[in-house]
């Protein structure tokens, strides 16, 4: 099975991201921190249910701190759903999968769900 958050470096960030045709999802994660390590495996799951609608993106802000600041995280985990260069969600901290679920609904159909 393959990923469904792929790796980014600052050099295609401005083509996969900034001139994206839709929504993006970055996510900036560090392997030592263990907010991200507890994240990982529900956004891997979540994002595989938005394949194909919803590019997730990670960005390792240990090979990658530039990006990191460029959109101004001052946080591990933060999520950040980019659409036409600008961001229009940002999670970070203790990420729930409904915080989730939500950011990439409304981005993918436009709507919230229900119960949110």
């Amino acid at each position: 099975m393959t990923a469904a958050v792929a790796g980014i470096t600052a050099n295609e960030v401005e083509t996969k991201v900034l001139k994206a045709p839709g929504a993006v999802a970055l996510d900036f994660c560090q392997a030592s921190c263990p907010l991200y390590r507890s994240l990982e495996p529900r956004l891997e799951r979540i994002a595989r249910q938005y394949e194909g609608r919803l590019p997730v993106y990670r960005v390792d802000i240990d090979r990658d701190m530039p990006v990191a600041e460029r959109f101004g995280v001052k946080s591990i985990p933060t999520i950040l759903v980019i659409r036409g260069g600008e961001e229009v969600a940002r999670l970070d901290g203790l990420i729930t999968d409904r915080e989730l679920t939500t950011a990439f609904d409304r981005e993918v159909t436009g709507a919230t769900p229900k119960g949110t």
